[in-house]
């Protein structure tokens, strides 16, 4: 607690960023955009899970879910 400082207002705004390192958030595909077979291109490091009918991040991909929709 020693170390704390007031910042002002001016510093305030100046700060950038924030808890993600990126702006890659989920992304949701369009009815008629979803392809048939093979997927979809999914921008940002994002897997494509075809029963949610969006793309989303790596670590929330679980194959028997998105295979099945459970």
């Amino acid at each position: 607690m020693k170390n704390l400082r007031k910042i002002s207002r001016k510093d305030l705004k100046d700060i950038t960023g924030g808890g993600r390192a990126d702006d890659c958030f989920a992304h949701f595909v369009p009815g008629d955009q979803i392809p048939e077979d093979g997927g979809y291109a999914c921008p940002c490091k994002l897997v494509w899970c075809p029963q949610r009918g969006s793309c989303i991040h790596q670590n929330m991909y679980d194959p028997q879910e998105c295979q099945t929709g459970l």
